[in-house]
C-alpha cells in the first residue's frame, strides 16, 4: 500500500503542474491593457463633463465660506480649502429641481476629516448629519443648502483641499 501511494504522489503533483502556453498570457495581457486603456478614456471624458464652470458667488463671514450656484448648471465639481479647522462651506443651489439630490466630498487627502453635516431643503426642513456622500430625495423646487464641515465624531486633519461632487 505504501508503495502505491509513493508513485502515486509525484504522478499527482507532476499533473498539476501544468502550465499554460506562453501565447494565451500574452493575449490576454493585450486585452486587458487594451480594457484599461479605454476605461481610462472614458473616466477623462466623465470628470470633463462633470467639470462644469462654476459661476458661484462666494463670500467668506466668521469661518463660513458660501458659494450659491445654479441648479440648471448640474452636474458639477466644486473645488475648495479649509485653512481653519473650524471653518464650513454652505453650497446654496438656486432652482434645484431634480427628485434625488446625489453629492460626495472627495477630499485630496483621506484623512481629512471633513463630511456632510447637514441639508436644508426648499420647504425648510435640516437634516443631517451624513458622512461623504449623501443621496437624498427632494420633495420640492427651489433652494437647497449643502452644509460641508468637520465630522466631530472622528479624528483627521481639519485643513487642506477638497472637491464637491453635485449630480
Amino acid at each position: 500500500m505504501k508503495k502505491y501511494a509513493l508513485l502515486i504522489i509525484p504522478l499527482l503533483v507532476i499533473s498539476c503542474k501544468k502550465e499554460t502556453p506562453a501565447t494565451d498570457k500574452k493575449t490576454d495581457s493585450i486585452i486587458v491593457s487594451e480594457q484599461s486603456a479605454n476605461i481610462s478614456q472614458n473616466l477623462k471624458i466623465n470628470q470633463d463633463t462633470l467639470k462644469t464652470s462654476v459661476n458661484s458667488k462666494s463670500e467668506v463671514t466668521n469661518g463660513e465660506i458660501v458659494k450659491v450656484v445654479d441648479g440648471e448648471k448640474l452636474p458639477l465639481l466644486i473645488d475648495e480649502k479649509f485653512t481653519d479647522k473650524n471653518q464650513k462651506l454652505i453650497i446654496k443651489i438656486r432652482n434645484y429641481e431634480n427628485l434625488n439630490l446625489k453629492a460626495s466630498v472627495l477630499p485630496k487627502n483621506n484623512t481629512m476629516n471633513i463630511r456632510f453635516n447637514q441639508i436644508k431643503t426648499p420647504d425648510g426642513k435640516f437634516d443631517g448629519p451624513f458622512g461623504r456622500e449623501i443621496s437624498y430625495k427632494i420633495t420640492k423646487t427651489g433652494e437647497v443648502w449643502l452644509i460641508i464641515g468637520k465630522n466631530l465624531m472622528a479624528d483627521g486633519d481639519y485643513v487642506g483641499e477638497f472637491s464637491v461632487r453635485i449630480e
